[in-house]
């Protein structure tokens, strides 16, 4: 078992199959938002992670755009720093949709991004990471470069839920 799924599993409470679906879909967001490419390395240092990913991707895929089309449409590319929070809370709203049809309740779902996050930041180094996150707005929500001062992810989004 990877260190990120033990992780996960350990930490959610979560088994091992919702703990992949986690890993899958955060992953796999990020994957369908980024430069192509961008998450061949830890592909390379983690080869699981695409198991994930396809497992993951009907989940990301059906249900009609969510942030997708937000993303797409560049229409939030103007607002600056809100224009990441709402990319990020769509970010946030669409992974837990995706969870919660793994049978992992919404508050657990909003755990899990930061520990996949975290992983993915040790995969790709502090330098790579950074670069990603300029490159994909809500990741910079997600990962509480921005939100830090309300205590990241769970800070700025726990109201949510």
């Amino acid at each position: 078992m990877s260190d990120l799924i033990g992780n996960l599993v350990g930490t959610l409470g979560v088994d091992h199959h919702q703990a992949e679906g986690a890993a899958g879909t955060v992953l796999g967001l990020i994957k369908q938002n980024a430069p192509e490419g961008t998450l061949d390395g830890v592909v390379a240092k983690t080869p699981e992670a695409q198991g994930w990913m396809d497992k993951a991707a009907p989940a990301l895929t059906g249900g009609g755009g969510g942030l997708g089309s937000l993303l797409g449409g560049g229409g939030l590319s103007g607002l600056g720093s809100l224009g990441g929070l709402v990319q990020g809370a769509a970010a946030l709203q669409t992974v837990t949709a995706a969870l919660e049809k793994l049978g992992i309740p919404s508050g657990v779902a909003a755990q899990a991004i930061p520990i996949v996050l975290s992983f993915l930041q040790t995969k790709l180094g502090d330098k790579s990471f950074a670069a990603l996150t300029s490159k994909v707005p809500f990741l910079q929500e997600l990962s509480g470069s921005q939100a830090s001062a309300a205590g990241g992810l769970a800070g700025a989004f726990g109201k949510l839920f």
